[in-house]
């Protein structure tokens, strides 16, 4: 009885087909608990441009090599940390993409996520079937002379947060139903990246505080659409590139 009990537990240990696991980041792979799964990023053409997909193994040691330094130039690629099994044997992985920028006095960097189909070996679809904003964080400057400090009751700089997660509901279709979910916030009170804040009424106490943007705080749920290949919001998403964008 002894081998049947522990196929059971096992059994219903697994995750349901199309269910979220969630994976340790270690250097440039991701792998589930137990190691059995891992999730390392490979470099391909796509006719003259370069992309970075993603490739599952059955552990870490089937990895490929990652993709050299030198062709993270403009953007910094890593593996998400959330794994599909799929009912055809295939998975849903994906890669972070982030971008940084400097500016004087303040900078900002934020990634996206690139959301792969893979097939039964691991190997990604050419073309992700989900592409959204993951996180982002911009700091900006806001003063340059003493009345400015004054006026910005010593804020001196904006600061802008942006961050999603992604969820998975397991279903009757081939891939699951997604939910996407962010919140966006901007401090001081008030600020905006298309305003200069100078312009506005000096600042007091009561505005030194980290303000939820409803606009860009927000939930969607994503279905997979056979006819273009592509998750699907059940809503328009809002444009956000005040925190997305650095």
């Amino acid at each position: 009885m002894i081998i049947p009990l522990l196929l059971f537990a096992a059994l219903q240990a697994a995750p349901a087909a199309g269910a979220l696991q969630e994976l340790t980041l270690t250097d440039d792979r991701a792998c589930t608990a137990d190691g059995a799964w891992c999730v390392g990023l490979v470099q391909a053409m796509q006719g003259e441009e370069e992309v970075i997909r993603p490739v599952v193994r059955a552990g870490a040691a089937a990895l490929p090599p990652g993709p050299k330094s030198e062709s993270y130039a403009e953007e910094t690629y890593q593996p998400w940390t959330g794994l599909a099994r799929l009912a055809d044997g295939g998975f849903l992985a994906g890669v972070e993409a982030g971008t940084s920028t400097m500016y004087s006095g303040g900078g900002g960097q934020a990634s996206e996520l690139r959301l792969y189909r893979l097939d039964a070996d691991g190997e990604a679809g050419a073309e992700p079937v989900l592409t959204v904003p993951i996180r982002g964080s911009l700091l900006i400057r806001a003063c340059f002379s003493e009345k400015d400090m004054d006026q910005r009751a010593g804020a001196c700089h904006d600061e802008y947060s942006f961050s999603a997660t992604l969820t998975a509901k397991p279903g009757a279709d081939a891939l699951p139903e997604l939910t996407y979910e962010t919140v966006a916030t901007a401090f001081p009170r008030g600020v905006s990246r298309s305003e200069d804040s100078l312009e506005n009424p000096p600042l007091t106490e009561a505005d030194l505080v980290a303000e939820r943007d409803p606009k860009c705080s927000f939930q969607r749920r994503f279905v997979f659409d056979a006819a273009t290949g592509l998750y699907q919001p059940d809503r328009p998403l809002p444009d956000c590139s005040d925190y997305t964008v650095p």
